[in-house]
């Protein structure tokens, strides 16, 4: 009982510690919001891909990868969610990966007690920015066959498969989750840094999971409200 106390007051001093981060430095949040505006400015393009001029540039790929009848009503509504789903993990890999990356190197800084501006922490970010654009990758392709080929081996069941995905994605992005900073804190090469991000996720995988239930219930609560929509 002690250890399961214990384990949440760890887990409550930690979010803790980050909000505080966060009130202090608000610059953090705008970085983020940043991914959120290209993903607006994407959505609204495909939603305008039949139209002229936007149809100059993406009528063309979505002809040729789809077809002719996806760039007229209704069905470029029915391609539409495919197509931001591709859009946003192409923002996510290219900005996402950076604004991660600045987001790390400014909470260390902080966490040490300097103060670092989002200028000077490009600048070791860019230097390992296709690091980490790999670590990302890999990251995402560990994610995503690790849940196809376990859900594809259980029961069809909608609550199974729901049930045991939350499972599966709380512990992978656990396992997973230390790359990024390990490439961005560590000076000692690319595999070590991701040697070393793995040996720390294993390492403190109940903990992490713990933190990690709160955003995931969240975002499988979206991705559910999208099924349905």
């Amino acid at each position: 009982m002690k250890t399961l106390s214990f384990f949440w007051f760890r887990i409550v001093e930690i979010y803790r510690q980050v909000f505080s981060v966060f009130r202090k430095n608000p610059t953090l949040i705008a970085l983020f919001l940043w991914i959120g505006f290209f993903d607006l400015l994407a959505l609204v393009l495909l939603f305008l891909a039949p139209m002229p001029p936007v149809s100059y540039v993406l009528a063309p790929i979505i002809r040729t990868f789809w077809s002719d009848q996806f760039l007229h009503y209704p069905n470029n509504f029915v391609l539409l969610p495919k197509l931001f789903s591709h859009a946003h993990f192409l923002i996510s890999t290219v900005l996402g990966v950076f604004v991660t990356g600045l987001v790390i190197k400014k909470i260390d800084a902080d966490l040490k007690g300097e103060k670092l501006s989002t200028l000077s922490a490009a600048r070791p970010v860019l230097k390992y920015y296709l690091s980490l654009v790999i670590g990302w990758l890999i990251s995402y392709a560990i994610f995503a066959f690790t849940l196809k080929g376990i859900l594809a081996l259980l029961p069809g069941s909608f609550l199974i498969q729901i049930g045991s995905g939350f499972v599966l994605g709380v512990l992978v992005q656990s396992f997973v989750v230390f790359l990024l900073p390990a490439i961005v804190l560590l000076e000692n090469g690319f595999f070590k840094a991701l040697f070393v991000g793995f040996q720390v996720g294993i390492k403190n995988l109940p903990l992490t999971s713990g933190l990690i239930f709160i955003p995931m219930v969240l975002a499988f609560l979206l991705s559910f409200v999208k099924l349905y929509t």
